[in-house]
């Protein structure tokens, strides 16, 4: 988060205001579920694992049959789908009621996920002016 994006979360929430002055608490609350998507290569193997045998095949048989995935299955087999990539995540979503619940995308998905937290210096830097006022 930028130094703006904190302190703008802090402007929009009573709760994240009752924390100020404490930068601890602050950088804990404002990092609860942050997660952010790295570079993360997955191969057939890695599909099977995470969804299991059943609904594994079935993504992948559901891939190897729409002619819009047709590029998918070369990736996979060569274990090089990027999952941190906006259209895979995308695509794996659209499958949510089709071929893959919720729950199934989302642990596809969080192969590739990372938590993001925020930093107690970075909420320091952002609520205290370099005269050591306050900016919140």
């Amino acid at each position: 988060m930028t130094h703006d994006e904190i302190r703008a979360a802090i402007a929009a929430s009573a709760e994240l205001q009752a924390l100020v002055p404490d930068t601890s608490a602050l950088a804990t609350a404002l990092s609860n579920g942050r997660i952010r998507f790295v570079e993360t290569e997955v191969g057939n193997g890695v599909v099977l694992e995470t969804l299991g045998l059943t609904t594994g095949n079935a993504l992948l048989d559901a891939l190897n049959s729409e002619t819009s995935y047709r590029h998918v299955l070369p990736l996979l087999e060569q274990g090089r789908l990027r999952l941190d990539s906006a259209l895979a995540r995308a695509s794996l979503q659209a499958m949510v009621g089709t071929v893959l619940t919720q729950v199934e995308c989302d642990a596809m998905l969080a192969v590739a996920q990372v938590a993001d937290p925020v930093s107690e210096f970075d909420v320091r830097c952002a609520i205290y002016a370099d005269d050591g006022t306050l900016r919140v």
